[in-house]
């Protein structure tokens, strides 16, 4: 079990136990806690928090699954649901995910439609990135810090597209459990380390820190080659397509720095 995940699984019990004690998160009670509509049991009576940083990896899965909580599926953007609200987790101690995993343009697409904006724009992003990718002013990394991004100037544009796919699904389908608001912590067993933001305050926190990438393999469809690939989605996947280092690359990656 990697640290994230340990995290995760802590401060799900944690707020168990804020439940079944009566006590409040940011000053409101805590009535509900489960996931996907399904509450979470109660912890056995003589459970407490200040074992818990003393439990093996084995331990702390076996309770969880006793009260029906475990690690969220994939496809989930919220990990828990607190008071009947889906709430995405984010340990500071583990390793930053990526935002949106390689994912070519009709995945963006989709998530255009889904976010209400037109890709129009991403396309003249894109456009520049190759410019400049090519002609050596950027390289395949290009971080939001850099005033040569070509992504540098479209945060306003962009904060949809990224709160869609941070909250509410991929570039194939909308979320199964969408996430309303995120909730990062130093320590889940620290409630002061605990902070609360909204789709706005986690996009301002992360654009200084966003990497984008234009990449090949991963999120292309297999043995791609554009003169030759007919399959699904093809004349949209080759606008962002251009062969670059013994490859064609055109799936977008976008990560964040620690």
């Amino acid at each position: 079990m990697n640290i994230g995940e340990r995290d995760e699984l802590l401060f799900k019990l944690i707020m168990t136990y804020k439940r079944d004690h009566n006590q409040t998160l940011f000053g409101q009670p805590i009535k509900s806690v489960g996931f996907m509509g399904e509450e979470f049991s109660k912890l056995p009576v003589d459970f407490t928090i200040a074992g818990l940083k003393g439990l093996s990896d084995v331990q702390l899965e076996t309770i969880p699954f006793s009260i029906g909580c475990g690690k969220a599926p994939a496809g989930a953007k919220a990990d828990i649901e607190i008071n009947g609200e889906g709430v995405s987790l984010k340990s500071l101690q583990a390793a930053p995910p990526a935002l949106v995993n390689h994912t070519a343009r009709p995945g963006f697409e989709f998530a255009c439609q889904n976010a209400g904006v037109s890709i129009d724009t991403l396309d003249n992003i894109i456009e520049d990135y190759w410019d400049k990718r090519m002609s050596g002013v950027i390289t395949e990394d290009t971080r939001t810090t850099d005033l040569n991004c070509p992504f540098f100037q479209y945060r306003e544009y962009l904060e949809p597209i990224l709160e869609y796919f941070l909250f509410d699904g991929t570039g194939s389908k909308l979320s199964i459990a969408p996430a309303k608001y995120l909730i990062e912590f130093l320590d889940p067993c620290n409630e002061s380390s605990y902070k609360k933001l909204n789709r706005q305050d986690t996009i301002a926190k992360i654009w200084p820190k966003l990497i984008f990438s234009l990449r090949a393999k991963k999120g292309m469809p297999s043995n791609y080659d554009i003169n030759t690939y007919t399959g699904k989605g093809a004349a949209s996947i080759a606008r962002w397509v251009r062969y670059h280092s013994n490859d064609y690359r055109g799936a977008l990656h976008i990560r964040i720095s620690k």
